[in-house]
């Protein structure tokens, strides 16, 4: 959400006024904008656009081009509401005349008065919008129509902003009161990074970067905006970069003087192991596992990643370690991202053999208060040694008998704060940190610098590499005949699309668009699931636990599941304009499938029009199951404008679509950051008290080195 996103900003900037501030916003549209966590102007001002609109120019009717968004100009013949012949149902209808040829407007959504006074006889409209024909006519359905006040039409040409939709306040109106905090408030913003930084890198300040991220200058090329490559976007991006390298830079600084507890580690321990595990390891988790020990018997607190490709079996050595942690009398805390893995490890820790010694606690927001507090007090008295949870791990309310290891999945997000609170949990704990996301090792050193890298690339003997397919519009009764075969026997399949529903992008397929549709194919045989990021993390956890083990055979969502669901009968992908993500999310959305011993497929299904480029870059995932190879393709593939917006990451943390577009601006930020570091270890001077107080608040402690 919106208020997650740059909330180191929030911890120095003053603009808390509520955005009834603004004129035009009242009581019922500030409701609205809340539901998206848009509660004051900053929260506002942070509102980055997902992408833009070319209006730079006005194309003429006749010279238009059918498929593709333009802008047109002409006079209104007539206009007015009228009913279809059967349906009966509304729609508003604007014949527009241009200086050769006419073109008609439709809405099928639309406030009669509103567009009554747009539809008057010779007034003057500017419409964006797509071009169709349709039984001859060409048509605009839905266009967005500016009135031109007095043929002047130079004020109205530029770039528009598009923001992620907010029902009940449509895009001119967004705009408007984004323009207005922008003219009254630009001026009360506080810039944290130190002004010679920025100035060497040739990044504007942070004011003017926020003021033409919403509305660019003409001047800046469209394909730049489109793959929101402009000083502007870079210098947002490059906040968030260079907050996580000073983190990291004093975290490295600060870990280095600390002593670790020495574990006693059994000579036998991988012929215990051959007891405890029904399989054989790999020799990559062997590798791993021994890195680990060193680790843990070198009286320095381990601080280490483990990269592994999806479904390598990275948890199989987070085990290990917490098994060795148990058996020297630690607790072990285990942080996930999501209440769904939560539960998955803590049904795979409840699973494991007695001979272990876990005795597992799983704290998730379902716990009713009573038995909230009736765990804590088992965790302080050291009856659990295995705490699995989510971010709910680091509140100030638990205490711990005997902290001595922390595992935190963090799958696809780069964190920093969850592990500089996890430290204060105990007497500087041991840490393992993983991650499903195949980082190119010279990005993950960049990246992680502060941590020792292990990677595992092998698979478990026995996995079969799952099947990934292109398919065009003619091939995509072959994917619903599959579908249904794979169904009938008993697996169950996932359909993913990049949006949750049509007011993000009509000309994409949503979420909920496609449960319906396929509902209306195979209800009621088979049954339908909806999952995507609107829903209430309870309904989250419901949903995906329906589809573990219930009812559910077909899962329609969004990429929120792309984070380390494992379903054993899931052996079907679906994966609509494929062409919007990036190779290495594509992989990540391709590994929850082919997860228990039946043979999995991945359907990439194509837009009827695309660039042929693109389809190349999609064969890599047809040609390869490497997702370090994949990854590595994918960096060098960055930049294609295949990313759909500037992604929203929380305090203290990066997303590998951030990275992968600004690995540059990435790796300056971390020079950056060691130089003010090594120059000021405290932050203490005169012009760095704001970036001090952003650092302090994200690791909640005052800076004492």
């Amino acid at each position: 959400m919106p208020r997650k996103r740059d909330e180191h900003l929030r911890q120095i900037q003053n603009l808390t006024l509520p955005v009834t501030s603004l004129k035009g916003v009242g009581a019922k549209r500030a409701d609205m904008m809340a539901r998206k966590g848009l509660h004051t102007i900053l929260d506002l001002l942070l509102f980055t656009p997902i992408r833009y609109q070319d209006r730079t120019r006005i194309t003429p009717i006749h010279d238009a081009e059918e498929g593709l968004p333009l802008l047109v100009k002409g006079k209104v013949i007539r206009g007015g509401e009228e009913r279809f012949f059967q349906s009966r149902k509304r729609l508003f209808k604007i014949q527009l005349r241009g200086e050769e040829n006419n073109l008609e407007l439709l809405w099928f959504q639309f406030r009669k008065p509103h567009m009554s006074k747009l539809a008057l006889p010779a007034t003057e409209l500017l419409a964006y919008g797509v071009i169709r024909r349709n039984r001859g006519v060409r048509q605009m359905i839905h266009p967005d129509i500016t009135l031109i006040d007095k043929g002047a039409t130079a004020e109205t040409l530029g770039y528009y902003p598009v923001y992620s939709a907010i029902e009940g306040i449509s895009a001119n109106m967004m705009r408007t009161m984004i323009r207005s905090a922008l003219e009254c408030y630009l001026t009360a913003i506080i810039d944290p990074i130190p002004r010679e930084i920025t100035r060497r890198l040739g990044l504007p300040d942070l004011a003017k970067a926020i003021k033409y991220v919403h509305f660019p200058p003409q001047k800046i090329a469209a394909h730049r905006l489109a793959q929101f490559d402009t000083p502007f976007h870079k210098r947002l991006n490059f906040d968030r970069f260079f907050l996580v390298m000073l983190i990291i830079a004093f975290r490295k600084k600060s870990r280095s003087r600390r002593s670790g507890d020495i574990y006693d580690v059994s000579t036998g321990l991988m012929k215990d192991l051959e007891n405890f595990f029904p399989f054989k390891l790999t020799p990559d988790q062997v590798r791993v596992i021994k890195d680990v020990v060193k680790d843990l018997t070198s009286g320095r607190p381990m601080n280490r990643l483990l990269l592994g490709d999806v479904a390598c079996g990275k948890t199989v050595v987070a085990v290990v370690a917490a098994y060795l942690a148990a058996r020297n009398n630690f607790q072990v805390a285990v942080m996930v991202p999501t209440q769904v893995l939560a539960n998955q490890h803590f049904e795979y820790f409840s699973g494991l053999s007695d001979a272990m010694g876990f005795r597992p606690a799983l704290l998730t927001g379902r716990l009713k208060t009573a038995e909230r507090r009736k765990i804590y007090k088992k965790i302080e008295a050291g009856e659990y040694n295995v705490i699995i949870g989510t971010q709910s791990l680091i509140q100030e309310k638990i205490s711990f008998a005997n902290l001595g290891f922390v595992i935190i999945d963090e799958q696809h997000r780069f964190g920093v704060r969850e592990r500089a609170l996890m430290d204060q949990k105990g007497q500087n704990p041991h840490q393992l940190i993983m991650t499903a996301t195949p980082i190119p090792r010279t990005m993950a050193i960049t990246v992680f610098g502060d941590m020792d890298i292990s990677t595992i690339k092998t698979y478990p003997k026995g996995r079969k590499p799952t099947i990934t397919q292109l398919v065009t519009k003619d091939q995509k009764r072959n994917v619903m005949e599959v579908l249904e075969q794979k169904l009938t026997l008993g697996q169950k399949a996932f359909v993913i699309c990049p949006v949750i529903d049509e007011s993000e992008d009509r000309d994409l397929k949503s979420a909920l668009g496609m449960a319906e549709k396929l509902k209306n194919i195979f209800k009621p045989r088979f049954q339908i699931g909806l999952i995507h990021g609107r829903l209430p993390p309870d309904e989250k956890e419901k949903v995906m636990d329906q589809f573990r083990h219930g009812p559910i055979d077909i899962l329609v969502g969004t990429t929120v599941i792309e984070v380390g669901v494992d379903v054993p009968k899931a052996t079907v992908m679906v994966i609509e304009h494929p062409e919007r993500f990036g190779l290495a999310q594509l992989h990540q959305l391709r590994g929850r499938v082919g997860r228990g011993s039946d043979r999995a497929i991945c359907f990439l299904i194509l837009p009827e029009k695309i660039p042929e480029e693109s389809i190349s870059r999609l064969q890599t995932l047809v040609e390869n199951q490497d997702g370090f190879k994949i990854a590595q393709r994918d960096l060098e593939l960055r930049g294609q404008g295949e990313l759909t917006g500037m992604r929203q990451a929380g305090v203290g943390e990066l997303d590998y679509m951030d990275i992968m577009r600004d690995w540059d601006l990435l790796s300056k930020a971390k020079i950056e950051a060691q130089r003010l570091v090594e120059a000021d270890p405290e932050l203490s001077s005169p012009q760095n008290l704001p970036l001090k107080r952003v650092v302090e608040s994200v690791l909640s402690t005052p800076l004492d080195f």
